[in-house]
Protein backbone atom coordinates (compact mmCIF):
# COMPACT_ATOMS: atom_id res chain seq x y z
CA UNK A 1 0.00 0.00 0.00
CA UNK A 2 2.72 1.98 0.68
CA UNK A 3 4.55 1.68 -2.75
CA UNK A 4 0.94 2.33 -4.31
CA UNK A 5 0.40 5.08 -2.47
CA UNK A 6 4.15 7.03 -3.21
CA UNK A 7 2.97 6.52 -6.65
CA UNK A 8 -0.08 8.22 -6.12
CA UNK A 9 2.05 11.34 -4.38
CA UNK A 10 4.32 11.72 -7.39
CA UNK A 11 2.17 11.55 -9.95
CA UNK A 12 0.01 14.27 -8.31
CA UNK A 13 3.42 16.19 -7.86
CA UNK A 14 4.21 15.95 -11.11
CA UNK A 15 0.41 16.76 -12.37
CA UNK A 16 0.40 19.69 -9.66
CA UNK A 17 3.92 20.91 -11.56
CA UNK A 18 2.78 21.11 -14.80
CA UNK A 19 -0.23 23.13 -13.93
CA UNK A 20 1.15 25.68 -12.13
CA UNK A 21 3.56 25.80 -15.01
CA UNK A 22 1.14 26.47 -17.59
CA UNK A 23 -1.41 28.17 -15.34
CA UNK A 24 -0.41 31.62 -16.39
CA UNK A 25 -0.03 31.13 -20.07
CA UNK A 26 -3.78 31.58 -20.69
CA UNK A 27 -4.28 34.26 -17.98
CA UNK A 28 -2.28 36.88 -19.46
CA UNK A 29 -2.50 35.33 -22.86
CA UNK A 30 -5.30 36.80 -25.84
CA UNK A 31 -8.61 35.27 -24.60
CA UNK A 32 -9.98 32.51 -26.83
CA UNK A 33 -6.62 32.66 -29.24
CA UNK A 34 -4.38 29.46 -29.91
CA UNK A 35 -2.42 29.70 -26.58
CA UNK A 36 -5.12 30.56 -24.38
CA UNK A 37 -6.85 27.50 -25.41
CA UNK A 38 -4.28 24.97 -26.00
CA UNK A 39 -2.46 25.44 -22.48
CA UNK A 40 -6.07 26.11 -20.71
CA UNK A 41 -6.85 22.85 -21.49
CA UNK A 42 -3.19 21.40 -20.10
CA UNK A 43 -3.92 23.38 -16.72
CA UNK A 44 -7.59 21.74 -16.81
CA UNK A 45 -6.46 17.91 -17.16
CA UNK A 46 -3.71 18.53 -15.49
CA UNK A 47 -5.76 19.70 -12.23
CA UNK A 48 -8.07 16.57 -12.88
CA UNK A 49 -5.33 14.33 -12.29
CA UNK A 50 -4.51 16.18 -9.20
CA UNK A 51 -7.43 15.97 -7.86
CA UNK A 52 -7.82 12.19 -8.54
CA UNK A 53 -4.49 11.46 -7.50
CA UNK A 54 -4.89 13.40 -4.02
CA UNK A 55 -8.73 11.70 -3.27
CA UNK A 56 -7.03 8.42 -3.79
CA UNK A 57 -4.31 9.17 -1.58
CA UNK A 58 -5.76 10.71 1.24
CA UNK A 59 -8.46 7.45 1.23
CA UNK A 60 -6.01 5.22 1.40
CA UNK A 61 -3.92 7.19 4.17
CA UNK A 62 -7.51 7.30 5.67
CA UNK A 63 -8.27 3.67 5.53
CA UNK A 64 -4.87 2.98 6.87
CA UNK A 65 -5.27 5.01 10.08
CA UNK A 66 -8.79 3.75 10.69
CA UNK A 67 -7.51 0.16 9.95
CA UNK A 68 -4.16 0.92 12.88
CA UNK A 69 -7.18 1.52 15.49
CA UNK A 70 -5.42 4.90 16.26
CA UNK A 71 -7.25 6.79 18.89
CA UNK A 72 -8.96 10.14 16.94
CA UNK A 73 -6.94 12.26 19.71
CA UNK A 74 -3.69 11.14 18.31
CA UNK A 75 -4.75 11.35 14.65
CA UNK A 76 -6.21 15.11 15.25
CA UNK A 77 -3.86 16.78 12.71
CA UNK A 78 -4.30 13.99 10.07
CA UNK A 79 -7.86 14.15 10.13
CA UNK A 80 -7.78 18.10 9.88
CA UNK A 81 -5.35 17.62 6.95
CA UNK A 82 -7.40 15.35 5.25
CA UNK A 83 -10.81 17.09 5.80
CA UNK A 84 -8.95 20.20 4.32
CA UNK A 85 -7.00 18.65 1.46
CA UNK A 86 -10.47 16.43 0.26
CA UNK A 87 -12.37 19.87 0.50
CA UNK A 88 -9.78 22.10 -1.18
CA UNK A 89 -9.92 18.81 -4.21
CA UNK A 90 -13.66 19.21 -4.36
CA UNK A 91 -13.51 22.96 -4.61
CA UNK A 92 -10.84 22.78 -7.41
CA UNK A 93 -12.98 20.12 -9.16
CA UNK A 94 -16.17 22.22 -9.59
CA UNK A 95 -14.73 24.88 -10.53
CA UNK A 96 -12.81 22.78 -13.03
CA UNK A 97 -15.71 21.34 -14.11
CA UNK A 98 -18.16 24.17 -14.04
CA UNK A 99 -15.48 26.41 -15.18
CA UNK A 100 -15.51 24.27 -18.65
CA UNK A 101 -19.22 23.92 -18.21
CA UNK A 102 -19.87 27.31 -19.26
CA UNK A 103 -18.37 27.18 -22.47
CA UNK A 104 -20.46 24.49 -24.00
CA UNK A 105 -23.90 26.41 -23.82
CA UNK A 106 -22.96 30.15 -24.24
CA UNK A 107 -26.36 31.09 -25.42
CA UNK A 108 -28.12 29.24 -23.13
CA UNK A 109 -27.14 27.74 -19.46
CA UNK A 110 -30.11 26.58 -18.92
CA UNK A 111 -29.96 23.59 -21.46
CA UNK A 112 -27.11 22.29 -18.81
CA UNK A 113 -29.05 22.43 -15.88
CA UNK A 114 -29.05 18.28 -15.44
CA UNK A 115 -28.76 16.40 -12.29
CA UNK A 116 -25.17 15.82 -12.25
CA UNK A 117 -24.62 20.06 -12.91
CA UNK A 118 -26.45 21.10 -10.50
CA UNK A 119 -25.14 18.50 -8.01
CA UNK A 120 -21.63 20.74 -8.67
CA UNK A 121 -23.34 23.58 -6.74
CA UNK A 122 -24.69 21.59 -4.04
CA UNK A 123 -21.26 19.72 -3.77
CA UNK A 124 -19.82 22.53 -3.15
CA UNK A 125 -22.64 24.17 -0.20
CA UNK A 126 -22.56 20.74 1.14
CA UNK A 127 -18.63 20.45 1.24
CA UNK A 128 -18.52 23.98 3.09
CA UNK A 129 -20.93 22.72 5.62
CA UNK A 130 -19.07 19.91 6.74
CA UNK A 131 -16.14 21.54 7.36
CA UNK A 132 -17.88 24.14 9.26
CA UNK A 133 -19.20 21.58 10.97
CA UNK A 134 -16.20 19.99 12.08
CA UNK A 135 -13.97 22.54 12.49
CA UNK A 136 -16.63 24.08 15.45
CA UNK A 137 -17.43 20.84 16.89
CA UNK A 138 -14.31 19.60 17.21
CA UNK A 139 -12.33 22.44 17.52
CA UNK A 140 -8.50 21.12 15.60
CA UNK A 141 -5.50 23.12 15.80
CA UNK A 142 -6.49 24.00 11.76
CA UNK A 143 -9.78 25.64 12.89
CA UNK A 144 -8.91 28.81 11.84
CA UNK A 145 -8.07 28.08 8.31
CA UNK A 146 -11.02 25.70 8.07
CA UNK A 147 -13.30 28.42 8.94
CA UNK A 148 -11.50 30.66 6.91
CA UNK A 149 -11.97 29.27 4.35
CA UNK A 150 -14.87 27.34 4.06
CA UNK A 151 -16.92 30.20 2.49
CA UNK A 152 -15.96 29.60 -1.06
CA UNK A 153 -18.15 26.42 -0.87
CA UNK A 154 -21.17 28.22 0.15
CA UNK A 155 -20.30 31.40 -2.38
CA UNK A 156 -19.92 28.96 -5.40
CA UNK A 157 -22.82 26.61 -5.05
CA UNK A 158 -25.67 29.14 -4.95
CA UNK A 159 -23.91 30.80 -7.70
CA UNK A 160 -23.70 27.68 -9.81
CA UNK A 161 -27.33 26.23 -9.15
CA UNK A 162 -28.60 30.45 -10.55
CA UNK A 163 -26.00 30.15 -13.19
CA UNK A 164 -27.47 26.97 -14.49
CA UNK A 165 -30.86 28.20 -13.83
CA UNK A 166 -30.64 31.40 -16.25
CA UNK A 167 -30.70 33.78 -13.18
CA UNK A 168 -27.45 35.24 -15.13
CA UNK A 169 -29.11 37.91 -17.70
CA UNK A 170 -25.64 39.22 -18.96
CA UNK A 171 -24.97 38.07 -22.86
CA UNK A 172 -21.00 37.28 -21.47
CA UNK A 173 -22.23 35.60 -17.91
CA UNK A 174 -20.23 33.01 -19.60
CA UNK A 175 -17.41 35.26 -20.45
CA UNK A 176 -17.48 36.35 -16.42
CA UNK A 177 -17.96 32.83 -15.09
CA UNK A 178 -15.17 30.60 -16.71
CA UNK A 179 -12.50 33.41 -15.64
CA UNK A 180 -13.82 33.71 -12.12
CA UNK A 181 -13.38 29.65 -12.12
CA UNK A 182 -10.42 29.35 -13.64
CA UNK A 183 -9.21 32.05 -10.90
CA UNK A 184 -10.70 29.75 -8.38
CA UNK A 185 -9.18 26.60 -9.50
CA UNK A 186 -6.10 28.88 -9.47
CA UNK A 187 -6.17 29.34 -6.30
CA UNK A 188 -6.47 26.38 -4.79
CA UNK A 189 -3.15 25.21 -6.90
CA UNK A 190 -1.10 27.57 -5.26
CA UNK A 191 -2.85 27.13 -1.99
CA UNK A 192 -2.09 23.68 -2.26
CA UNK A 193 1.31 24.51 -3.31
CA UNK A 194 1.91 27.56 -1.30
CA UNK A 195 1.21 24.66 1.92
CA UNK A 196 2.52 21.56 1.00
CA UNK A 197 5.08 22.30 -1.43
CA UNK A 198 6.85 25.64 -1.29
CA UNK A 199 7.24 25.92 2.83
CA UNK A 200 8.63 21.92 2.52
CA UNK A 201 10.98 22.84 -1.02
CA UNK A 202 12.28 26.07 0.27
CA UNK A 203 12.09 25.51 4.02
CA UNK A 204 10.64 28.68 4.66
CA UNK A 205 10.50 28.45 8.19
CA UNK A 206 6.84 30.45 8.54
CA UNK A 207 5.95 29.85 12.25
CA UNK A 208 4.06 31.27 14.67
CA UNK A 209 1.02 33.28 14.09
CA UNK A 210 2.25 33.89 10.89
CA UNK A 211 2.13 30.27 9.78
CA UNK A 212 -1.56 30.17 8.19
CA UNK A 213 -0.19 32.71 5.88
CA UNK A 214 0.78 30.07 3.05
CA UNK A 215 -3.08 29.01 3.31
CA UNK A 216 -4.73 32.00 2.79
CA UNK A 217 -2.43 34.06 0.74
CA UNK A 218 -3.81 32.90 -2.51
CA UNK A 219 -7.62 33.43 -1.55
CA UNK A 220 -6.32 37.21 -0.67
CA UNK A 221 -4.74 37.91 -4.13
CA UNK A 222 -7.30 35.74 -5.79
CA UNK A 223 -10.51 37.02 -5.00
CA UNK A 224 -9.71 40.75 -4.94
CA UNK A 225 -7.40 40.58 -8.38
CA UNK A 226 -11.06 38.45 -9.55
CA UNK A 227 -13.00 41.44 -8.83
CA UNK A 228 -10.97 43.55 -11.00
CA UNK A 229 -10.80 41.63 -13.88
CA UNK A 230 -14.64 41.14 -13.84
CA UNK A 231 -14.88 45.10 -13.19
CA UNK A 232 -12.23 45.78 -15.95
CA UNK A 233 -14.19 43.41 -18.42
CA UNK A 234 -17.47 44.72 -18.18
CA UNK A 235 -16.32 48.27 -18.65
CA UNK A 236 -14.53 47.27 -21.97
CA UNK A 237 -17.77 45.53 -23.10
CA UNK A 238 -19.99 48.15 -21.32
CA UNK A 239 -21.65 45.78 -19.76
CA UNK A 240 -22.40 46.98 -16.09
CA UNK A 241 -23.00 44.35 -13.71
CA UNK A 242 -27.11 44.94 -12.19
CA UNK A 243 -27.68 46.34 -9.04
CA UNK A 244 -29.52 44.90 -6.21
CA UNK A 245 -32.35 46.72 -7.07
CA UNK A 246 -32.74 45.64 -10.44
CA UNK A 247 -31.83 41.99 -8.91
CA UNK A 248 -34.74 42.10 -7.00
CA UNK A 249 -37.56 43.74 -9.76
CA UNK A 250 -36.22 40.93 -12.26
CA UNK A 251 -37.21 38.32 -9.46
CA UNK A 252 -40.56 39.81 -8.85
CA UNK A 253 -41.45 40.22 -12.77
Amino acid sequence: MDIINTAFLWVHIAAGFIGLSVYWIPIFSRKGGANHRRYGKIFVNAGYIVVGAAILSIGMRAVRTIMADIPFEEAANFWGFAIFLTYLSLIAFIMLRFGTLVLTEKKDPTRLANTANMALGGGAIIGSIAVIAYALIVKPPLMIVLLSLSPIGLLTGPQIIGYFKGRETSKRAWWYTHMGTMIGAGIAFHTAFFVFGATRLFDLGIKGPYAFIPWILPTLIGVPANIIWERYYRKKFNDPKPGRKAIAQEDIA
